[in-house]
């Protein structure tokens, strides 16, 4: 008697006449909430885009996409650091830089913790590692905004803003998960 009536429900329910989502629209639609409330959705949605298996990944595969992406654009930042270090125009700003390389440095290291934290399901410490990453990065630019005669290249902005961006969407889906 059970099963009729729960076949009836179940026929019945508005869920049953949705539309099973196939895994490319899935990968999509977790893209599309991933990025939403990026502050530039855009650049979310490339760095997830540019990965071939965001189309078949589930939350935590889309946090450690956006986590690789983070650890590119630290290693842009570290590399772009150390070449200004070394730069003898830029003798003043010399100890900045080699700063910021260091913090660049040490983003890198918490974000490659945060991507195994999330692989081993050990999401409030990929959360916290990745909070660290964010402080480092917070610690560099900080040495730019405290010395105002630093030269900032336009991509040392550029690779600065988009890790805030980043970082943003990466809390957002790890506070889910």
């Amino acid at each position: 008697m059970a099963s009729p009536m729960l076949l009836f429900l179940t026929l019945c329910s508005p869920l049953f006449f949705l539309p099973t989502l196939k895994p490319t629209e899935a990968g999509k639609e977790l893209i599309k909430q991933a990025c939403h409330t990026a502050e530039v959705p855009e650049v979310c949605k490339q760095c997830l885009e540019s990965d071939k298996r965001s189309s078949k990944t589930d939350a935590v595969g889309i946090a450690n996409i956006i986590i690789s992406c983070l650890i590119s654009h630290s290693s842009n930042l570290a590399r772009n650091m150390s070449n200004l270090a070394s730069n003898p125009e830029l003798n003043s700003t010399e100890s900045a830089y080699q700063h910021c390389f260091l913090h660049c440095s040490d983003a890198k290291k918490a974000l490659n913790s945060a991507a195994s934290d999330l692989n081993n399901g050990r999401y409030d410490s990929a959360e916290l590692s990745l909070r660290e990453a964010a402080l480092k990065q917070g610690t560099c630019r900080y040495e730019f905004v405290s010395m105002n005669e630093t030269y900032v290249p336009l991509n040392v902005n550029f690779d600065l803003k988009v890790f805030d961006i980043l970082t943003v969407a990466a809390f957002r889906i790890i506070e889910k998960l």
